[in-house]
């Protein structure tokens, strides 16, 4: 691909290995994926007596995803997340085939695994209940995998002034689109054992979540050392 100004939809490096490129346009597409079909499962259990709130809040959730993702990883792959904005890009001479095709089939491949991600983590709660208790564990993992990987997207990607703004925006995404309405943070779980209200978990839910939090942040790393350029060591 020729050099390009670093533009919106452009990734910054366009040196960067393709394997990383596509590898991000992947990952971005699923979790969007995840993110809208996980809140679409959502608003319709919590809504089946008005469906017409179910719509707005999808459109939501995928407008606080989209934000995130597209801020997070773009300065990687461009952050498209769509094969039709890659298409359109290599019809305008933008974008060379080799990696127009490996973008798209990264982009069709994450579009599967965020469908079938967000079903599965959904399934739990009709197994679990009400109460997730360890069933929320999944749901914990893959709402803290997403919110590490755009705090680190942003931090490497250099976004410091647009970072807590996508940090916000995936937060409304993941708390729509995950049954634990994601935490992804132990202090707030701890907080969760000894307040009231919808906030408060019990001690077994709690651990739960935590291993879920410490193994989605875990995945995520690996994912920022395998993706995302090294970045320098803070003293």
């Amino acid at each position: 691909m020729r050099g390009l100004q670093a533009t919106c939809f452009h990734e910054t490096d366009p040196e960067l290995s393709l394997w990383r490129r596509a590898g991000v346009e992947g990952l971005g597409t699923l979790l969007l994926v995840l993110a809208g079909s996980g809140a679409g499962i959502s608003a319709s259990r919590l809504f089946a007596a008005t469906p017409g709130l179910v719509v707005p809040l999808v459109a939501l959730a995928l407008a606080g995803a989209l934000v995130a993702l597209i801020v997070a990883l773009g300065s990687v792959s461009g952050g498209h997340f769509n094969p039709l904005i890659t298409m359109l890009q290599w019809l305008a001479g933008e974008r060379a085939t080799l990696c127009t095709a490996a973008y798209v089939a990264a982009q069709l491949v994450g579009g599967v695994l965020g469908g079938l991600i967000a079903a599965s983590i959904w399934q739990a709660l009709t197994a679990g209940g009400a109460a997730l208790g360890w069933h929320g564990i999944v749901s914990e993992l893959v709402a803290t995998a997403g919110l590490m990987l755009v705090v680190f997207g942003c931090a490497r990607g250099n976004r410091a002034d647009t970072g807590p703004f996508a940090v916000g925006a995936w937060l409304v995404a993941g708390i729509m689109a995950t049954p634990t309405t994601s935490y992804a943070n132990p202090a707030v779980v701890l907080g969760a054992i000894v307040t009231a209200g919808p906030l408060a978990l019990s001690a077994d839910s709690a651990l739960s979540y935590v291993l879920g939090e410490v193994a989605g942040a875990l995945i995520a790393l690996l994912a920022i050392m395998a993706f995302f350029p090294k970045s320098e060591v803070v003293a």
